[in-house]
């Protein structure tokens, strides 16, 4: 397990980086969440990338010392035109992702929450935590 160093939120450089160079997609957004993702305009395929929060189960030494579990949505973006795309891309973006390890620590795919649909646009979300240890600065 990696220990934090300066920046509580690097996994999102590095996946937009990795996602940036899946076959097929043709952006890689940062987004805060799904509502800015479903109103942004936007070219598709395209993944967006959302911090989903984190989970503290353990600390130690007056909290000098804490486990992180982070949560990261990876959201397939497609245009219903296109929809037999989605499977490919999906199955692209799990291969691209699955055991890299990040600066915070290795990716572990998670469940995710059900697609959902807009008028011409289809969701698909893959879901991965990130582990790693915090601590304090005494």
């Amino acid at each position: 397990m990696l220990t934090l160093t300066d920046d509580y939120l690097a996994a999102e450089r590095e996946l937009i980086q990795l996602l940036e160079q899946v076959e097929g997609i043709r952006k890689a957004y940062s987004s805060t969440d799904l509502a800015e993702m479903k109103e942004r305009s936007q070219i598709t395929p395209a993944v967006h990338v959302i911090y989903r929060g984190d989970r503290i189960p353990l600390q130690a030494q007056g909290g000098a010392v804490g486990h992180v579990t982070q949560n990261w949505a990876v959201v397939l973006a497609i245009n219903l035109r296109q929809k037999e795309q989605a499977g490919v891309l999906l199955a692209r973006l799990v291969k691209t992702l699955s055991g890299v390890v990040t600066p915070l620590g290795p990716l572990n795919r998670v469940n995710a929450p059900q697609p959902s649909f807009r008028p011409g646009f289809g969701y698909y979300p893959l879901a991965f935590e990130i582990k790693f240890r915090t601590q304090g600065a005494r």
